[in-house]
């Protein structure tokens, strides 16, 4: 796939509808949830304006999939349904995770679990609303099998990291939740473009296939990071798997206390990173670029206009920039992990 660059022009007016297509959505939002909705839109275009887009890959792999299919911008419904569940999903995160939240931060954590909920509510019906009635009820329940899925992926994240934890498990669970969350999103745009089922499916895997890529590179960026949630939470992640399996069984219990104490010991998380990880953390990398590298090959099922393949390159790319070279996080230079063809 050649280089593709992106137009000034044309990313600035992608960020601005992103933005105005949430604002049209949040409309019914009314009285007390008026200054709720505002700060919502407020806090997308903070987000958008740090970079391309790239970095919140819900809004942007609906978008990329949608140009690539069509050479058109993907209707306004469906950027707002891709936000509102973007933002809805990183606001439960971050609670769930007992990280400071991104936005509604002066509201009791009750009040913002409950705007998740009409975020998500918000967002299911966005395809009732404007998608017509021909095809809004299988768009809707496409939507709706991902909530589902990444629900139930997100319960089973909740399972603490012990000894018996394999690299299947953690495996499964990210495919469950980023994987099936990208991969739902990719497979929406691939429909609202009017693309055959081949094509659908094939966008479907590119986006699963990214997501996996991208939930491994911040696995292994968190642990060179100041935020150690994942350790501190006991979160089942790959490095922390892969870890285990390379243990003999007698040490594995002693290895996840270790672990959970790095959380809060600078000096042990770089010692283990330095040493006790290091392999792990090379298996890790090794799936991640995996992957990243499937995702490219299945990119050109869709992405066959000039734009689609800019709005491609920018997800790679991203993806890629954040790879850590090494064991100790530093990350390598922006497409310098997978060959971009």
């Amino acid at each position: 796939m050649g280089s593709v660059s992106a137009d000034r022009g044309d990313l600035d007016e992608w960020r601005g509808m992103a933005t105005d297509a949430l604002r049209g959505a949040l409309l019914a939002w009314r009285g007390e949830l008026r200054p709720l909705a505002e700060e919502l839109v407020e806090h997308l275009g903070s987000m958008l304006r740090r970079g391309d887009g790239s970095q919140i890959a819900a809004l942007a792999l609906p978008r990329a999939v949608h140009i690539g299919l069509r050479g058109t911008d993907p209707p306004d419904w469906l950027m707002a349904a891709a936000s509102a569940t973007y933002l809805a999903w990183d606001l439960l995160d971050d609670d769930m995770d007992g990280d400071p939240v991104k936005f509604w931060c002066a509201r009791p954590a009750a009040d913002r679990t409950i705007g998740a909920h009409l975020l998500l509510a918000t967002a299911v019906a966005q395809a009732p609303l404007h998608a017509g009635p021909a095809g809004s009820a299988g768009l809707t329940r496409l939507y709706l099998d991902m909530v589902s899925t990444v629900t139930e992926g997100q319960l089973r994240a909740e399972v603490p990291l012990h000894v018996g934890t394999t690299p299947e498990a953690v495996a499964a669970g990210n495919d469950a939740r980023s994987g099936a969350m990208l991969a739902g999103l990719a497979e929406l745009a691939a429909n609202v473009a009017g693309a055959d089922g081949p094509t659908c499916r094939a966008a479907a895997r590119f986006g699963r296939e990214l997501a996996l890529a991208r939930q491994l590179v911040n696995d292994l960026t968190e642990l060179a990071s100041p935020r150690t949630s994942d350790l501190r939470n006991r979160t089942a992640t790959m490095p922390a798997a892969f870890a285990l399996q390379r243990t003999p069984p007698a040490d594995r219990a002693a290895l996840v206390r270790r672990l959970h104490a790095a959380a809060t010991d600078a000096d042990l998380r770089r010692r283990m990173v330095d040493r006790d990880l290091r392999p792990a953390l090379a298996d890790t990398r090794m799936l991640a670029r995996l992957h990243l590298a499937e995702a490219i090959r299945l990119a050109g099922s869709f992405a066959r206009r000039a734009r689609g393949r800019a709005a491609v390159r920018s997800l790679i790319d991203y993806t890629a920039s954040g790879f850590p070279v090494s064991g100790d996080g530093r990350s390598a230079p922006a497409g310098s992990a997978v060959a971009w063809k």
